[in-house]
């Protein structure tokens, strides 16, 4: 079972650690599955560092449908999927979430809010 929590800084810096971290935990799933982790928390914890308030905290869990993956932070705006242009140079993370992952939300915190989304995969390891 995975369990793994690490509070982040409120930088670019902490993108590049939540990778590493979702790559290092998740090292006994199939390959392709941990990179799609490995994005889609990218953009998570880009959107929590970008619009967000600290404290941030990234979350990876597994459970027996799969992997969960979340961000917290303190920022009271909820997410939301935007239709952006082809030339725009942002605003497609929850868009990418959406159609990536098998399923996401967002739950509301006593402060702030927590950013999720599953990956459905069998034989989840520890």
């Amino acid at each position: 079972m995975y369990g793994k929590e690490l509070g982040l800084n409120p930088t670019p810096e902490s993108v590049r650690i939540s990778r590493e971290l979702v790559r290092s935990t998740l090292h006994s799933v199939d390959t392709d599955l941990v990179e799609v982790a490995a994005i889609l928390t990218d953009e998570m914890v880009a959107n929590a560092v970008k619009h967000g308030r600290p404290p941030i905290s990234l979350a990876i869990e597994n459970d027996n449908e799969g992997i969960v993956i979340s961000v917290a932070d303190s920022g009271p705006e909820f997410p939301v999927v935007r239709t952006v242009s082809r030339t725009a140079e942002d605003g497609r993370g929850l868009m990418i979430i959406d159609i990536l992952s098998d399923e996401w939300g967002v739950v509301p915190l006593y402060q702030g809010k927590q950013v999720w989304f599953r990956l459905n995969v069998r034989d989840v390891g520890s």
